[in-house]
């Protein structure tokens, strides 16, 4: 049994690490998968305001990675910054950029039922399935077994 715990723990570290060494952290959002930037722990340390304007900034310059940075930030900040309006507004930016992480994040809020529909959802973890995320993949299936029950 000792072995089995060990095994289990090895595993789990290696998935952690390589998360880390693509500077992402893998979470849970209810029963799917989403990765977030490794970035986010600083985001608390008194930098919030400087990075939300330095990713505008480069959001509006047409960068998708800070598009979907700041969609995290209003869609998993504190209660001070989140706005799950400007999530969804700033991730289908990123999306529409071919940013796969973000195509994975509109179909989790889709999904978890900021605006229920579960279509919708399927169609942005398709797209991010089809820009290579395999998380987006996963989440797809996980989706489309919700979108069944749901109907019946």
């Amino acid at each position: 049994m000792p072995t089995k715990n060990l095994v289990t723990l090895l595993i789990g570290i290696v998935f952690i690490s390589s998360a880390i060494a693509a500077d992402t952290v893998i979470t849970l959002s209810g029963i799917f998968l989403r990765k977030e930037p490794v970035e986010k722990v600083i985001w608390y340390g008194g930098l919030l305001s400087k990075m939300i304007f330095f990713y505008d900034q480069a959001c509006t310059s047409g960068e998708s990675e800070g598009c979907f940075n700041l969609a995290t930030i209003y869609d998993t900040g504190d209660a001070s910054v989140q706005n799950k309006a400007k999530a969804i507004e700033y991730f289908t930016k990123a999306c529409a950029l071919d940013y796969a992480l973000a195509c994975n994040s509109l179909g989790i809020l889709y999904a978890n039922g900021v605006e229920l529909d579960y279509a919708s959802a399927v169609n942005y973890f398709d797209k991010s399935c089809q820009l290579k995320e395999e998380i987006g993949c996963k989440n797809k299936v996980t989706a489309l077994d919700l979108q069944i029950k749901n109907k019946r």
